[in-house]
């Protein structure tokens, strides 16, 4: 029964060890963890207004919300993901699709993040997109 018990510790140790490895390879920024809102009009695509609520977890993982409006046609949709950060960029890697979409980031202050587009996994209307998020308070 002891080297049963062991065994199953074993076990769990090299599990808890290799979440802990994968954890140093995707770096969380503490700041950009909770619920964040924001929008953009036309720009990535044009006549296009969209609005998110984005909630980033502690974990790595997000969940994001959408409301496109379209010449006078609403469309909702949500994603899912794992995001991180590194070397001063903001990953984001969407479920769906299994593509990453890269941003450079500046935190603006405790309640807003400015984000500008590195590299897109879908082509946009303005290579030049940003947009920035804001803290909704919980």
């Amino acid at each position: 029964m002891k080297k049963k018990l062991s065994f199953v510790m074993l076990c769990f140790s090299v599990i808890l060890f290799a979440q802990h490895s994968d954890n140093k390879k995707n770096q969380i920024d503490q700041k950009l963890v909770g619920s964040w809102k924001g929008e953009e009009d036309d720009q990535q695509i044009a006549g296009m207004h969209k609005s998110w609520i984005m909630h980033r977890s502690d974990d790595g993982k997000f969940l994001l919300l959408f409301v496109a409006v379209q010449d006078g046609k609403t469309t909702t949709f949500t994603e899912k993901g794992q995001w991180w950060v590194e070397n001063g960029k903001f990953y984001e890697l969407h479920k769906g699709d299994g593509k990453t979409d890269v941003y450079d980031y500046k935190v603006l202050d405790e309640n807003h993040v400015k984000f500008k587009a590195s590299q897109m996994s879908l082509e946009q209307n303005n290579e030049n997109y940003e947009f920035i998020d804001t803290r909704i308070e919980e």
